[in-house]
């Protein structure tokens, strides 16, 4: 189970997540609003950072072992028939 990074906005101070980057060590900051009504991103969206700047590792959340094969909504990565 891969962990996601959220890193404090060097701009806003958010806590905002890490997005996995081609380069490796470094992710790149989410898109977010400057305050959560505005509708102007953060000038920081999109900055690459290094990892080692992380402050909180967010983890997965876990399935409650539900079987997929039933109907019921897919696994990640899983193809549905349509018909």
């Amino acid at each position: 189970m891969a962990a996601a990074p959220r890193i404090s906005c060097p701009c806003c101070t958010r806590s905002v997540a890490l997005v996995p980057t081609r380069r490796l060590g470094h992710g790149a900051v989410a898109d977010h609003k400057v305050t959560r009504k505005s509708l102007t991103l953060c000038p920081a969206s999109e900055t690459v950072l290094p990892l080692a700047h992380a402050t909180a590792w967010q983890q997965e959340l876990e399935l409650d072992g539900a079987d997929a094969s039933d109907g019921s909504d897919a696994v990640a990565g899983e193809v549905l028939p349509l018909f």
